[in-house]
């Protein structure tokens, strides 16, 4: 008797762990089917926008560089180059 019981507790355990093994692969593939939420492809769209944005930027950075570098525009410092205190309030849109 004790032979035909851990038989059929064999046979249950096997089973059981068939009908697991069924339900963890169906999740699997159910899983794996889905398409992207809504909030994964915003945050794409948002990333090859800034993405783009930055290339500009760069772009404009290395063109203003070169303009530098040949001589085509000078540096300043964004100060005004007449230092009269009698045109200050005009410089600064004083009355």
């Amino acid at each position: 008797m004790d032979e035909q019981n851990q038989q059929s507790e064999q046979k249950n355990s096997s089973s059981e762990l068939e009908t697991l093994k069924n339900e963890i692969k169906t999740e699997l593939e159910n899983k794996n089917h889905k398409s992207l939420p809504f909030g994964n492809i915003a945050v794409t769209v948002m990333l090859g926008v800034l993405t783009l944005v930055s290339i500009g930027q760069m772009v404009a950075s290395v063109n203003i560089f070169n303009k530098l570098k040949t001589g085509e525009v000078k540096a300043s410092t964004g100060a005004p180059q007449n230092n009269s205190v009698q045109n200050l309030p005009d410089m600064v849109g004083g009355c």
